[in-house]
């Protein structure tokens, strides 16, 4: 009980740091949202736009320090004209900020609550997170172990190669060679744009697999070279070690050696990253949404930003925080169930 409450006070504490860091540096970035909220608003002379211009920054207290800003973000108590008696507001809206659940709303389209928005964004990212981590665990698992069993080969050497080249190459470079490569502008195998045709029914699970090839591929190669060198590793190690070498000198065959001993054992190292992967390509969908043009959470943090709508990009930031802090939390937990050494203190 005791070991679980520090674990909950340690993600609370790197939870609450990760947003005073995303909240300053959005703050501290150039660019002013009530600029950018009447830009086009040719209606109202000189006079009423400089009105609306101080009411706006007043209403999100933008012309507030930074310290009132982030108390007010984090809240319960909305510090803004409207807010809280206690803290000279109204008191028509008295609780507000990230305690009392309120993520807030876009400045630019202040019908739009951003908690809602990110879920729905949310729901487009994670099916093709999950979908690229299957992938990349599928064909690095077995890529690493042949290999660490074949290690020095010609084999080991060109795919070694292969994977460190994927592993560097750029993945908007990547997205767009595949573009080309599989588009209009080419082959025309695949749709490059999307996740759905607009002729095409709701309904239609092709159409939208077909969408899903390229992202998918994009999000996923990256991880497959970062896995496959893991178990390469775990594999080879493990491969010549003594409880190996006294399984092959007792006279058990070499496929229940290798099932038994050696991949059974290599798989931990690399099963542990499970709660890593995901939050990595959760977070690192920013890039291949925007080029293929999908409305997930990557792009829509990245639309935020465009827009210096600062609520909605710290939202999305906590969004993938937490599953990066839940992600950290699933590996150990897999460690220590693999591996009787860390559960036994003995590591």
């Amino acid at each position: 009980m005791r070991t679980l409450l520090l674990g909950s006070l340690r993600a609370s504490a790197t939870l609450l740091g990760l947003v005073a860091i995303a909240f300053v540096l959005l703050r501290l970035a150039p660019g002013d949202p009530a600029q950018l909220r009447f830009a086009s608003d040719d209606a109202v002379d000189s006079g009423a736009a400089a009105e609306a211009l101080v009411r706006f920054r007043s209403e999100h207290l933008l012309d507030r320090p930074l310290h009132v800003q982030f108390l007010h973000y984090l809240g319960p108590f909305d510090l803004s004209p409207a807010g809280h008696k206690l803290f000279g507001g109204s008191g028509s809206q008295p609780w507000g900020g990230l305690l009392a659940g309120d993520f807030g709303r876009e400045y630019l389209r202040p019908d739009v609550e951003i908690a809602p928005e990110v879920l729905r964004r949310l729901s487009v990212t994670l099916p093709l997170a999950l979908l690229s981590a299957l992938l990349a665990y599928a064909l690095a698992l077995p890529l690493g172990v042949w290999q660490g069993l074949r290690r020095a080969s010609a084999f080991d050497r060109w795919s070694r190669a292969l994977t460190l080249l994927a592993y560097c190459a750029p993945v908007f470079w990547v997205a767009l060679l595949l573009q080309e490569l599989f588009g209009p502008a080419g082959l025309d195998w695949l749709p490059i744009l999307g996740l759905r045709s607009r002729a095409a029914p709701s309904g239609d699970w092709g159409d939208l697999a077909a969408h899903a090839v390229l992202p998918i591929v994009c999000l996923s190669y990256a991880s497959i070279a970062t896995i496959s060198r893991q178990m390469r590793a775990a594999t080879a190690e493990i491969a010549s070690s003594d409880f190996v070498l006294a399984a092959r000198a007792r006279g058990v065959r070499e496929r229940a050696v290798i099932w038994r001993h050696i991949v059974r054992n290599a798989l931990v190292p690399a099963t542990t990253m499970v709660g890593q992967v995901l939050p990595w390509l959760v977070g690192g969908s920013v890039i291949v949404e925007t080029v293929f043009e999908i409305p997930g959470m990557g792009k829509y943090a990245l639309e935020s930003l465009q827009r210096r709508e600062y609520d909605a990009v710290a939202a999305c930031v906590i969004v993938t925080g937490v599953m990066t802090l839940a992600g950290l939390r699933l590996s150990d937990v897999l460690q220590s169930r693999l591996d009787p050494r860390v559960r036994d203190g003995a590591v």
